[in-house]
């Protein structure tokens, strides 16, 4: 053991290796960007446009479906930008002409995904796999053309998406912060006199 001024300089790892300890929270960083760059894009496809007033039919799986207004939207090619709609009402039947409960939804739920922006207005469920005719207009009175989306449990993939991207940037920090106390430790103990 080299003793230098009643120091042991063997065992301290060099000052360098605290570089080590950032590599974990940039790889997480990284991640992060990687995870939403890859699976937002596929949630805004998810999202079923109905440019509105109109009708479209969609096959729909059996559980609850959110309506959104998108108050900003491209549908081909078309840019449809829209701040109030009132008296616009939706309505689901399926194939067979059977309406659909059409609510208000619980809470407030809102997305903003390449350029398009829109906010939950309605919810309905439907409890078998199937087409279904939805459609949406003002009534007796006119109104703007706008867009609607219809999607299933949206809003929860986009909460997962969003949390899994955000649980790999926490690992991230605490591998660092592990390799920088496993660092840290050593040197500390290696500065005290013997």
């Amino acid at each position: 053991m080299d003793m230098r001024g009643g120091r042991s300089a063997s065992k301290a790892p060099a000052r360098g290796w605290y570089a080590l300890g950032c590599l974990p929270v940039i790889l997480g960083f990284a991640a992060f960007i990687g995870i939403l760059v890859a699976q937002l894009p596929k949630m805004d496809d998810e999202l079923k446009q109905i440019v509105v007033p109109g009708a479209a039919e969609l096959a729909l799986e059996p559980g609850r479906h959110t309506v959104f207004l998108e108050y900003r939207s491209v549908v081909d090619g078309k840019v449809y930008a829209i701040d109030q709609v009132p008296g616009l009402s939706v309505r689901v039947e399926a194939s067979d002409g059977t309406p659909v409960a059409v609510r208000a939804p619980m809470g407030s739920a809102s997305y903003s995904l390449g350029g398009r922006r829109g906010e939950a207005i309605d919810v309905f469920e439907v409890d078998r796999a199937g087409t279904y005719r939805i459609s949406a207009d003002y009534g007796e009175t006119a109104g703007p053309e706008t867009v609607i989306a219809v999607g299933q449990d949206f809003m929860q993939e986009m909460f997962v998406v969003i949390l899994s991207a955000m649980g790999v940037v926490a690992v991230g920090l605490l591998l660092s912060a592990a390799v920088i106390v496993a660092i840290y430790l050593p040197r500390r103990k290696a500065r005290r006199p013997t």
